[in-house]
Parts: C-alpha cells; structure tokens; sequence
C-alpha cells in the first residue's frame, strides 16, 4: 500500500514510487498495489498510482469500491497489465464471478457521473471527521501521546506512552463500547505494543468527545 496505508496512514513519496518501479522492472519482480484509499486524499489533488508510469506491465494495480463507495459492495478490480490472463483464468476458478446486480448497479451509477460528486462530499467529511479526532485526542490523552496527521484515507495512527499495553486497553475500551484497533494485531511479531489504530471514517454521532475522554482516562490508568 503506497498511498495512505492501513494502519499508520503513510505515503510513499512520487520519487521513491519512481525508483521502486525502476528497480522492479530492473529484476523483472512484479508489484502488486494495493491503492483501496488512493481517491481519500484530502490534499490539492490525487496521489500518483505506480500503474500510471507503468510501461512494462509489471504492475498488478488492486482497488474496490468498498472504501468509496459502499462498504457492502464487495466489488473490486485489478488492472493486472502482463498478468490478466493469469488473473482471470484464477478468479475463474476459485469464485467464478462477482454478483452480477451488484456490479450492474455500479456501472450504471459510474455511467451517470455521481461518482465524483459523492468523491469530493466524502473526502471533505473525512477531512472534517480528521480535524475533530485529532482534537479530542488533543484534549483527553496523556502527554507523550504522538500520532501521525495523514493526508487521505480514514486511519490515525497513535504511539501512547511506553508504559500503555493497548491489547489491555482494547478489552478495557469494549467495555466501555469504543472499539480500537491495538498495535500488535498488525504485526506477524505483536510489536506495536503501545500503538493503536483509531478509524474516523464514521460520522460523529455526537459520542465522539466522550469516547475520547472515556479512552483518555483508561490509558491514563495504565501510566
């Protein structure tokens, strides 16, 4: 994931992106790129997709529209250059085909241009929903706290203090009704121990601000 990756929000530089392709194509070694948030940017314009300076096919380039679109649509694609053979022959025989209705109900909604219009109300809310989490956390966790701003996408990704185990964190908040994500669900090595996940993609329902400040006192407790 180059662009906005799940969990920690990050994006990999146009020139690094550049120089990743120069070296695959180098060794002949594909690349499969996952860019599920590339349209949730919040910056001046879209990032750059690898498969856009693809010239030697070598780019297997992966999305959905259940980030964008809708989250029950499981409808995806692969511009999948020198592979699609390949690629078809297994889509065929491990699932057949995507629902049919489904995908016809998105072309059709694709063919009669609301997809921008939704692209530009959505990423504006995101960007909105961003400003406001990062605010209760502002207002409510410990110092110490640290967290990476992204510039599209959903995900904020926060270091706690080292003394926070967020996996205790996790049990305690779900007994609470929050749900977060810990650090150590997104390493084969549980590293992350004091890193979590938190997901502004919903709109405030108006629980926001005591979620944070119930989420602030818990990891309080543990320092």
């Amino acid at each position: 994931m180059l662009n906005f990756a799940n969990p920690t929000g990050s994006r990999v530089s146009d020139e690094n992106k550049m120089a990743l392709l120069e070296l695959l194509g180098r060794h002949d070694v594909p690349l499969i790129e996952d860019d599920v948030y590339n349209e949730l940017y919040f910056c001046q314009q879209a990032p750059l997709c690898s498969k856009a300076e693809d010239r030697t096919g070598l780019v297997m380039h992966v999305s959905s529209f259940s980030k964008s679109l809708a989250p029950g649509y499981r409808l995806g694609w692969v511009a999948a250059g020198r592979y699609a053979r390949d690629i078809q022959r297994q889509k065929l025989s491990l699932s057949l085909a995507t629902t049919i209705p489904v995908q016809i109900a998105v072309a059709d909604y694709l063919k009669h241009g609301g997809y921008e219009n939704h692209l530009r109300h959505l990423r504006n809310r995101l960007a909105a929903q961003e400003v406001a989490l990062v605010q209760a956390i502002e207002r409510y966790f410990p110092p110490g706290t640290k967290l990476a701003r992204p510039q599209g996408g959903y995900f904020l990704w926060l270091e706690l203090p080292s003394k926070v185990d967020t996996l205790l964190l996790h049990q305690q908040a779900l007994g609470e009704g929050i749900s977060i994500a810990p650090g150590p669900i997104f390493s084969a090595k549980r590293e992350f121990s004091h890193h979590l996940r938190l997901n502004f993609g919903h709109p405030d329902s108006g629980r926001l601000d005591a979620a944070m400040a119930t989420l602030g006192q818990l990891i309080s407790q543990q320092l």
